[in-house]
């Protein structure tokens, strides 16, 4: 049997690493999924729809997007959000479906 480290390389393996990292919180987790299941959002709208303070939200956001989990453009004065790879909402499926037991 073939390794991780073995199958791909270190590079991806660190950023892979980093996104679990940036993930590992329930907020990001809950952005992501809302976000995996829109194709776009203003921050308005995440943090109202999650019951966030504005200012929490957007911190959330600005940490997501410098990890490369999430990309935005502006249009006037909304700035809107997305996945950058929406593969993302695989994992979070995956999280869902193996906790139901816990």
């Amino acid at each position: 049997m073939r390794t991780l480290l073995s199958r791909v390389e270190s590079k991806k393996i660190d950023k892979a690493a980093a996104m679990l990292k940036v993930l590992a919180h329930p907020k990001r987790l809950a952005i992501v999924d809302l976000l995996g299941k829109e194709d776009k959002m203003t921050v308005t709208e995440i943090y109202k729809y999650l019951d966030l303070p504005q200012a929490i939200a957007s911190q959330h956001l600005i940490t997501l997007k410098d990890k490369g989990v999430l990309s935005s453009f502006k249009v006037g004065t909304k700035i809107y959000y997305s996945l950058s790879i929406p593969k993302l909402i695989d994992v979070i499926d995956c999280l869902e479906e193996c906790c139901t037991d816990i």
